[in-house]
C-alpha cells in the first residue's frame, strides 16, 4: 500500500469519524428538541408549521442534484491539480443556482402562496401566522440554496470536521430556540419562525466565509460562468434527477397502495419504519461522503484501477458499519420501539426489519453509482435501474390485490433491490472495465463469514441468555458483532492497520 493510499484511507476514516459523532450527537439533539417544541408550540402549531415547511421543501427536489454535480465537478478538478478551472466551475454553478432561486421564488410566490391559503386547512385565526411562516420558510430556503455551491466544495475539499461543527451547532441553536420562544409573549409560531431563520442565516453565513477564507476559488464572478459547463452539469444532475424520481416514486408509491388496501395505522406504521430506516442508513451515507470525493480524484488522475479497489473496500467496510448498527437495532427493536413510542402501529417490527435488510443489500449499490457518477457516465445506469424501482408498485398492486399482506410491498422492494445488483454490475463492467470475478472475490466473499455468523448469534442468542436491561442487551449485541467484523470480515492489513493503531494509541 502507497503512502498515498495510506494517506487517503486515513482521511477517510477520520472524514467518517466527525460525520458519525455529528449523526449521533445531532439526532439525539434533534429528538429532544422535536418534544421541548411540540410542548410549546402545541401539535396544532407544530404540525402547521411542518406543512408549511414541507410545502416550501418540496422545492429542494432540484437543488439536491445539482449539488452532487457541483460537488462532482470541483472534486474532479481537484483530483487533476487544476484549482484554476475551480474559480469557472464555482462561477458557473452560483449562476445556476442564482437562476433556480429566482424561478423557485416566482413559483412559490405565486402557486405555493395559493396552495398555502387556498388548499390548506388553516384554521381562520392562524392564517397570519400561515403566511408569515410561510415567507420566513422560503426566505431561509433560498439562502440555504446559494449557500449549497459553497457545501459543495467543502465535500470536495474533505473538510468533514468543519460540517461536523457547524452541524452540532445548528443543533444547539434549536435546541436553544425551543427554550427561548417561551420568554416571547408574541406568537409563538411566528416568534419560532423568525427565530429559526436567523439560526439558518447564522449557520449558511459561517460556511460562506470560511470558503472564502480558506478557498481562494469561492468567489463568485459573472465573467468566469461557462454556458458549456453549465450545460454539462445541468445534463448530469438531469440523470440523477430520474433515479431520485424513481426512488421516491417507489417509497411513496409503496405507501400510497398500503392506504388504498389497508387502514392508516398500517400507513403510520409505514412512516415511523422509514423514519427508522433514514436514521439507520445516514450512517453508511456518512461513510460514502467521506468516500465519494477519493473516487472522483482518483478517476480524474487518472488512477482508474485505485478508484475501483477503494469502491470495492467500501462496498465492504459500508456494509460492515451498517450492520454493526443494524443488528443491535433488530434484536432490541420491540424494546426500542416501546421506549419511543406509547403505542407500536400493528406491522412496525416487521416492516422495519425487512426494510433494514433491503438497506443492507442495497448499500453495496452506492458504490457503484458513484463510481460511474466520478466518470460522468450515468445515463444507462439510471434509466435502468428507474424502470426496475418503478416495477415495484404494479408488481406489489397484483400481489395486493390478490389478498397477500402489507408487507409484501417490502419484500417486493427487496427482491428488486437484489435483482438490480446484476444490472448494476454489468454497467460497471461496461464502462469501468470491471470484473466480476474481482468483485465477487473482494466484496462477496469477504463479507459472506460475517453474515454465516451473525445469523448464528441471531438464531442462539435468546437461547444462550435472556437480556431484560436494554443499555447491555445492545452493548453485548454491539459487541459481538464488532468481534465477529474484526475476526471475519476484515484482511489481514486491514487488521495490522488497526492493530498498529491502537498500539500507538
Amino acid at each position: 500500500m502507497s503512502s498515498t493510499t495510506k494517506i487517503n484511507n486515513r482521511r477517510i476514516a477520520q472524514n467518517t469519524l466527525f460525520l458519525y459523532c455529528r449523526q449521533l450527537i445531532t439526532l439525539f439533539i434533534s429528538l429532544y428538541t422535536v418534544r421541548v417544541v411540540l410542548n410549546v408550540l402545541g401539535a396544532a402549531d407544530y404540525g402547521l408549521y411542518n406543512v408549511i415547511g414541507g410545502v416550501v421543501t418540496l422545492f429542494s427536489f432540484l437543488s439536491g442534484t445539482m449539488a452532487s454535480a457541483t460537488q462532482r465537478f470541483i472534486s474532479y478538478e481537484l483530483g487533476k491539480g487544476e484549482q484554476q478551472d475551480c474559480k469557472r466551475i464555482f462561477s458557473s454553478s452560483m449562476f445556476s443556482y442564482i437562476i433556480i432561486a429566482s424561478v423557485i421564488l416566482i413559483i412559490a410566490e405565486t402557486f405555493g402562496l395559493w396552495f398555502i391559503n387556498f388548499k390548506l386547512v388553516i384554521p381562520p385565526e392562524r392564517v397570519l401566522a400561515a403566511n408569515f411562516t410561510y415567507q420566513t420558510s422560503i426566505i431561509a430556503f433560498i439562502i440555504t440554496l446559494l449557500t449549497i455551491p459553497y457545501n459543495a466544495t467543502i465535500i470536495a475539499m474533505e473538510k468533514m470536521n468543519v460540517f461536523a461543527y457547524a452541524s452540532i451547532i445548528e443543533s444547539i441553536l434549536k435546541l436553544l430556540i425551543a427554550y427561548l420562544i417561551t420568554f416571547f409573549e408574541y406568537d409563538y409560531l411566528i416568534t419560532y419562525s423568525i427565530l429559526m431563520l436567523i439560526s439558518i442565516t447564522v449557520i449558511q453565513s459561517f460556511y460562506r466565509l470560511y470558503c472564502k477564507k480558506k478557498f481562494n476559488y469561492c468567489i463568485f464572478s459573472i465573467q468566469y460562468r461557462d454556458f458549456s459547463l453549465i450545460k454539462k452539469m445541468t445534463s448530469f444532475a438531469g440523470w440523477n434527477v430520474i433515479g431520485s424520481i424513481a426512488s421516491i416514486l417507489r417509497n411513496q408509491g409503496s405507501n400510497i397502495l398500503i392506504n388504498l388496501f389497508f387502514s392508516t395505522s398500517i400507513n403510520a406504521a409505514y412512516g415511523i419504519t422509514m423514519q427508522i430506516n433514514n436514521a439507520v442508513t445516514n450512517f453508511s451515507n456518512n461513510f460514502y461522503t467521506a468516500v465519494r470525493p477519493q473516487l472522483v480524484k482518483s478517476y480524474s488522475s487518472g488512477d482508474t484501477k485505485g478508484m475501483i479497489k477503494l469502491g470495492f473496500q467500501s462496498s465492504r467496510l459500508a456494509f460492515f458499519l451498517l450492520l454493526l448498527i443494524s443488528v443491535p437495532l433488530i434484536c432490541n427493536l420491540n424494546s426500542l420501539l416501546s421506549l419511543w413510542l406509547t403505542t407500536i402501529p400493528q406491522y412496525t417490527i416487521t416492516f422495519t426489519q425487512i426494510i433494514i435488510i433491503t438497506s443492507l443489500i442495497e448499500v453495496f449499490a452506492i458504490p457503484l453509482v458513484n463510481m460511474l457518477q466520478a466518470c460522468g457516465k450515468i445515463k444507462l445506469y439510471q434509466l435502468i435501474v428507474s424502470i426496475i424501482y418503478l416495477m415495484s408498485l404494479p408488481i406489489s398492486f397484483i400481489f395486493l390485490k390478490n389478498g397477500y399482506k402489507p408487507q409484501i410491498t417490502l419484500i417486493v422492494n427487496l427482491c428488486l433491490v437484489l435483482i438490480s445488483l446484476i444490472p448494476r454490475l454489468y454497467i460497471c463492467k461496461i464502462i469501468l472495465k470491471i470484473n466480476f470475478k474481482n468483485y465477487f472475490h473482494e466484496v462477496i466473499l469477504k463479507i459472506i463469514p460475517s453474515i454465516l455468523f451473525t445469523g448464528i448469534w441471531l438464531i442462539t442468542r435468546n437461547k444462550i441468555i435472556i437480556l431484560n436491561n436494554l443499555p447491555i442487551s445492545l452493548c453485548l449485541d454491539g459487541f459481538v458483532i464488532l468481534l465477529i467484523i474484526l475476526l471475519t470480515g476484515l484482511s489481514k492489513k486491514e487488521k495490522e492497520l488497526i492493530i498498529n493503531k491502537l498500539k500507538k494509541k
